[in-house]
């Protein structure tokens, strides 16, 4: 890695459409999702940044007492807690994770930290190509298989890069409750992509979480504290 490097985790969600109470504390196998978030970051960033309910603030804490971690709790939406984040953050860049996805591949924040650097970009993320016919609700074609990325976690970031951003983001921006990257889109910072993995894929609902755990399966358990290891990234 090149100089500092934070991890923010976004892990206040409260889980409405799962149905399991609030996302961080959802188990797959003996381990949170928020456990397994830090486990994945921990070797290739220097701190850990994580924003959680405000009444879960102490079981957080009970649960990852570790000096390398802090808490802080979560905003209104999802852009409102990435500013609270982005606020209390230091380092020149940032990591930007999210519970909900458990299944990263070894090893990709410094490929990505590498890739955003090489490419002289403010940004670097997974993307999985699409590989299906893409349709509008009112059945208009607005992709072929390959044309468009799903973008997927994590996200590195220029810490300068994402305070511009979002210090120009407004409401006219046309994307409601926008993330890390629809932010630096916005205010014109390119995010550099590498391929990314079917694994990767985000838990937002009650089937999400049962294909995670048939993956688990598959995969493997994982380890105390950690993540499974993901198949390698794919276009």
């Amino acid at each position: 890695m090149t100089g500092p490097t934070q991890g923010l985790i976004l892990a206040a969600g409260n889980g409405k459409r799962l149905q399991r109470g609030p996302k961080a504390f959802v188990r797959l196998a003996e381990t949170t999702l928020l456990e397994q978030a830090v486990a994945a970051l921990q070797a290739d960033v220097d701190h850990c940044l994580i924003a959680v309910p405000e009444s879960m603030l102490g079981q957080a804490r009970r649960l990852l007492p570790s000096p390398s971690v802090s808490f802080l709790a979560g905003g209104r939406s999802r852009s409102h807690t990435t500013r609270l984040l982005l606020e209390q953050s230091t380092a020149p860049w940032l990591v930007l994770h999210d519970v909900v996805h458990p299944f990263i591949p070894p090893g990709i924040v410094p490929l990505l930290l590498e890739c955003a650097i090489r490419a002289g970009a403010a940004a670097a993320a997974p993307g999985l190509v699409n590989r299906d016919f893409l349709f509008t609700h009112a059945a208009e074609l607005c992709a072929r298989p390959g044309q468009v990325l799903l973008a997927q976690k994590p996200v590195v970031v220029q810490r300068s890069a994402l305070i511009d951003a979002v210090a120009r983001s407004t409401a006219d921006d046309g994307v409601e409750d926008p993330g890390v990257n629809e932010l630096l889109a916005a205010a014109g910072h390119r995010t550099q992509f590498l391929p990314g993995s079917s694994c990767n894929f985000k838990i937002t609902t009650a089937a999400d979480l049962e294909l995670a755990e048939a993956l688990l399966q598959r995969l493997g358990q994982p380890q105390p504290g950690g993540s499974t290891a993901a198949e390698p990234a794919a276009g």
